[in-house]
């Protein structure tokens, strides 16, 4: 019974840190989307589970196999299926992570295929995009717009006041922490002034009461995935991308 136990203890391990958390996220605060599992880029195709390995090597006689001595009796049965296990659990958490990384790469020389100009203007556009995102992150989790005021368009800047004006009346904060950003992607010219593109990131994205700090909604601790399209438009004023509109992405 322990055995099992412990088959299963590891198995929850390997779900726990391989398959993110995701949620569908809104423009500014994230509207602590859902704490479903799955979704784009929620699962690894091709994962054996535990219920598949064991109809593959568990299901025959007692005796020798190419994976390992079945006994019966002893403990050295029981050792070896930890093992075999935990090779196997580590083993898919590898070839997982290996191939989400050459995904990743895929997607990156794409996504500079896509982007206008040379390379060091690439480079300096994602840079831009980038500190946009966070600027604008970090200006929404303090309440204070007026710090990113250069990366907004006048109509998106009021929408977003107008949304953290409502909340201090409802009495409620909305928190985004521990941003990380995850990817961009799938860039698309829509006019000489204007593009799109996809950003997938993490965060703790939750709603709590301003007085008694209770949490209303979402997660403190525990951080989500979110995708969005972000519209950027050129200022002369400013001589900047600005963000004129946040698409939330639903990943469910």
């Amino acid at each position: 019974m322990k055995k099992h136990y412990f088959m299963a203890f590891l198995l929850s391990l390997f779900f726990l840190f391989a398959l993110p958390v995701q949620g569908m996220a809104v423009a500014g605060g994230h509207g602590g989307g859902s704490t479903s599992r799955g979704g784009s880029g929620g699962g690894f195709g091709g994962v054996t589970t535990f219920d598949d390995y064991s109809d593959h090597y568990s299901r025959a006689s007692w005796g020798r196999r190419g994976y390992g001595y079945y006994s019966p009796y002893g403990s050295s049965s029981v050792i070896e299926n930890y093992v075999l296990v935990g090779a196997s659990v580590g083993g898919a958490a590898i070839l997982s992570l290996v191939k989400r990384k050459k995904d990743q790469r895929t997607r990156r020389n794409d996504l500079f295929a896509q982007i206008p100009g040379n390379k060091k203007e690439k480079k300096k556009l994602l840079d831009e995009i980038q500190q946009t995102f966070f600027a604008i992150q970090t200006a929404w989790d303090q309440e204070a717009l007026e710090k990113a005021s250069r990366h907004y368009t006048d109509k998106l800047l009021l929408e977003h006041s107008q949304v953290l004006q409502q909340n201090k009346e409802d009495g409620i904060k909305n928190h985004t922490k521990k941003v990380i950003l995850h990817q961009v992607e799938n860039y698309r010219q829509l006019r000489a002034d204007s593009f799109s593109i996809r950003i997938d990131f993490s965060c703790c994205d939750y709603v709590e009461d301003r007085v008694s700090k209770q949490i209303l909604s979402g997660k403190k601790h525990r951080k989500q995935s979110f995708s969005q399209l972000w519209y950027f438009n050129y200022s002369e004023k400013e001589g900047k991308w600005q963000v004129d509109f946040i698409q939330p992405i639903d990943l469910d």
